[in-house]
Formats: structure tokens, sequence, C-alpha cells
């Protein structure tokens, strides 16, 4: 990436990174999403229809970097649909599931202090294989700066380096493990069902 101070709202081409399950949200929060996990939720709209989901029903929560709608934009592109197309099917998922965007400027000066901190803390705690690098730093000095305080990623690097800006941070659940556990509980309920039919 060029070193030089840049507004980085508008990214030309950045990285993705990785996606599985943890803790939910609750309270009064304002949670930042990372690039893979909105894309995990676009691939998978029945994540949505899930109780840990009702957050998306509120307002002025849910809030993603402007890199990763163009991310995402990228992805749906990558499917066959032309650039406009990809871009607008980006902004109505977003619109639809009230997830809002937060614009910041970054210095190039603090994305690296914050890059060489982290990666200094990292090696010191002999986690040598976590990397804080670029889109990262830049999407989680936006979120601090807009007061977001808590993010949702399944990359290690990302959550750890948030903590280092002393936000909360969780996985999100995969749909397998949304889909397993309404399995369970359909063959918990018939369990019991068939015990209560035999008494």
């Amino acid at each position: 990436m060029d070193k030089k101070e840049t507004n980085l709202s508008m990214p030309n081409e950045q990285k993705i990174i990785g996606i599985q399950k943890a803790s939910f949200f609750s309270g009064k929060r304002r949670i930042g999403l990372d690039t893979n996990v909105l894309i995990k939720l676009y691939d998978n709209p029945g994540l949505f229809s899930y109780e840990e989901a009702r957050i998306f029903s509120k307002k002025d929560v849910i809030f993603v970097h402007p890199i990763s709608e163009y991310e995402l934009s990228k992805y749906i592109k990558e499917k066959g649909f032309d650039e406009e197309t990809a871009k607008s099917e980006a902004k109505k998922f977003l619109s639809e599931h009230n997830i809002k965007k937060v614009y910041c400027f970054i210095q190039n000066e603090d994305i690296n202090n914050f890059e060489s901190e982290c990666n200094v803390k990292f090696k010191k705690a002999g986690k040598e294989h976590l990397k804080c690098h670029t889109p990262d730093s830049i999407i989680l000095l936006a979120f601090k700066r807009k007061g977001i305080n808590k993010v949702i990623s399944t990359d290690e690097a990302f959550r750890e380096s948030a903590g280092l800006l002393v936000m909360d941070s969780s996985k999100l659940p995969s749909l397998d493990y949304a889909v397993s556990r309404e399995l369970k509980k359909i063959f918990d309920y018939r369990k019991k069902y068939y015990r209560k039919k035999r008494h």
C-alpha cells in the first residue's frame, strides 16, 4: 500500500480475511463488522432468521467501513454481475439490514504507528503468527474514532488488534453452527415428546 496520507474511505485494492462462531452482543453497543463477516452474512441470509441476529433490526448499532462495502461489491461482481449492479446490490444489502458506514480520514502515520505497536505486542506475547496490517488497521482506527466499542470478526489478528484499542470483540456463529443448534433443539424436543408419550 502507498505510504502517503490518503483518504482511505475510497479504497482501490484491499484484502479479505476469515470467518466463524462466538459469543454474541447484548445491550446498547456500537458494533463494527469486519469485511469477511459482512460477506458471510450476504452469502448466508438464513443467519438473519436466528435470534442472535435481532440486533440488525435496530438502527445506529451495526457499522462497517466503506472498505468493507467495496469488498462486498467486488465479491458480488465476481459472481457474474456488472460493476454498477454489484455496487447497487451491496448498498441495498447494507440498507436492508440497518448497517451504516463510518467515514473517517486516517493519517498514514497513525496507521503505521498502530501496526507497529500491535505487531511488537504480538511478538512479545509469543504470537508471531498474528500480524496487524492494512486494511485491518485502517478499519479498526476508523471504528475507534467513530465510537465503535465492539467488533465482530473471525480473524484472530483483527480481534487482538481491536483489544489494543480497548474495543471488545467476538466471532460470528457460522451457518453450520446455527443450523446444528436448531436441529439439536428439534431432536431434544422429539426426545421429550416421545418420552412423554411412553408415560
